[in-house]
């Protein structure tokens, strides 16, 4: 039996109320495990089971092996470190998808031989400027969260990208280089004629928000994929 930790549980009690509180969710959490050594560490104890399609995205099913398609679900490791979102959704809930990321500030600091070549070529001007604002005190820090922030929202349309497959045979290809970082704490597809909006549009996403908080040197970040009508008000975004 491995020796688990659970990381700051208050922090991410609170990073999933700001984020998921609102949405029309039954049940919904954040948890951030130190030592697990499977996913199964970090869903012990909710009544539904975890699997993935071809693309490795993970979705919820029953005991039976059914979908849940009420349950979005969302994991990221990191070292040591493994976190664990999910959200249990009521009927007319606009949360269409779910993402978490855990990003290192060590992978964005100057003992990382290829830190400014990578937050040169993944990072918008405007994401430059921003992680510059950012209040963590910390450049490496910083762009770690916007790192994590670009993968949180990628990750957020698996669900509905899997909707869209189980229906259509048209292609949708996008990157994590595609989402880009605004300040007021939500994500637009930095092309907005490009492949990766028109994706966004064909999976209903209106606008993905994005919350973040600190885990020991790490940026915790989630993104929920919204549906279009739904005008939500970030309380804790890049901002």
């Amino acid at each position: 039996m491995p020796d688990l930790h659970v990381v700051k549980k208050e922090v991410t009690r609170a990073l999933a109320h700001e984020a998921l509180a609102g949405l029309g969710c039954t049940d919904f959490g954040i948890v951030v495990l130190q030592g697990a050594t499977s996913w199964d560490d970090a869903r012990e104890g909710l009544a539904f089971n975890v699997t993935h399609d071809e693309r490795d995205a993970p979705f919820a099913v029953d005991d039976d092996g059914n979908e849940l398609t009420n349950v979005k679900v969302s994991f990221s490791d990191e070292n040591d470190y493994l976190a664990f979102a999910w959200a249990v959704t009521a009927p007319n809930s606009p949360l269409l998808g779910l993402g978490i990321d855990l990003a290192s500030a060590d992978d964005f600091g100057q003992s990382h031989p290829a830190a400014e070549r990578f937050i040169k070529l993944i990072f918008s001007d405007d994401e430059h400027r921003i992680a510059e604002e950012l209040p963590t005190g910390d450049r490496a820090l910083s762009y770690a969260t916007l790192f994590g922030a670009k993968e949180a929202s990628f990750k957020s349309t698996s669900q509905p990208l899997r909707t869209w497959y189980q229906t259509h045979d048209q292609e949708l290809s996008f990157e994590v280089r595609h989402f880009s970082m605004t300040m007021d704490g939500t994500e637009r597809g930095e092309q907005r004629d490009g492949a990766a909006q028109r994706a966004m549009d064909h999976m209903g996403i209106g606008h993905i928000d994005v919350h973040y908080t600190r885990v020991e040197n790490m940026a915790l970040v989630i993104a929920t994929a919204l549906a279009p009508q739904h005008d939500a008000e970030v309380t804790h975004g890049i901002s």
